[in-house]
């Protein structure tokens, strides 16, 4: 994983200097077209196209552990409420959500924004193991763990009190074999053309960049957990 973690960051660092030369012709092009111009469409879904691909850039440097972090005081609780709310993740026929939460929780240092993007792609891959329909249920809460239940990569940072973020569905499971890849880029367990296979991977890179970890529970046709570890202030 350090390997494909270095990997990425290269090639993720590569591939924005060839979006950056195709976003700045691009935007060259079309100051210098006519208002009237039909090929202004086309320099603008050119343009749709790079930021599509930079946000992909974007989730390899997550996984990498280089994406740029802007570390604040942050309630976890908050954090969740307010990425329930989100667009992509909006019930829709038989899916809903249902949130469990254990008031008074810890504070944490994390990038808010960051973070919220990780548990939005923990809830769409839920979304998607179910496709007929199903709960998703993201439960929080308040966790000591010393000695070597402590993941984090420099446990001598982390303490022992952490904010525990749990992510569970009821859809298909995941085979074991599946389980060992499930966290590497490009990696995807869903039917072809449903996504780039670089969400979890960004959650791994993401968690690990907040001195965290992520643990999986999965049997084929009993569901998903995925569950979140963060050091908390104390």
């Amino acid at each position: 994983m350090e390997a494909l973690g270095r990997l990425s960051c290269k090639v993720a660092h590569d591939f924005n200097n060839i979006l950056g030369a195709i976003e700045g012709y691009a935007t060259l092009a079309l100051n210098a077209a006519r208002a009237d111009d039909p090929v202004r469409e086309d320099l603008r879904e050119i343009r749709n196209s790079v930021a599509k691909a930079a946000a992909l850039g974007k989730q390899l440097m997550a996984f990498g552990g280089r994406q740029m972090l802007r570390k604040a005081p942050c309630d976890v609780n908050g954090l969740i409420e307010k990425t329930l709310k989100r667009e992509e993740l909006a019930a829709g026929g038989a899916f809903k959500i249902e949130a469990r939460l254990e008031p008074g929780l810890p504070g944490i240092m994390a990038d808010a924004g960051q973070l919220e993007q990780a548990l939005a792609n923990l809830l769409v891959n839920a979304k998607e193991a179910m496709p007929g329909g199903g709960t998703a249920a993201v439960t929080s809460g308040a966790v000591r763990l010393e000695g070597g239940a402590v993941n984090s990569p420099k446990p001598e940072e982390a303490g022992t009190l952490f904010v525990r973020i749990s992510v569970a569905d009821s859809g298909a499971g995941i085979s074991p074999e599946n389980l060992e890849h499930l966290f590497e880029p490009l990696f995807t367990v869903v039917k072809k053309g449903a996504g780039a296979g670089l969400g979890l991977a960004a959650v791994y890179g993401l968690v690990k960049q907040h001195n965290g970890w992520v643990e999986v529970k999965s049997e084929p046709g009993r569901g998903s957990e995925f569950v979140l570890f963060l050091p908390a202030e104390n």
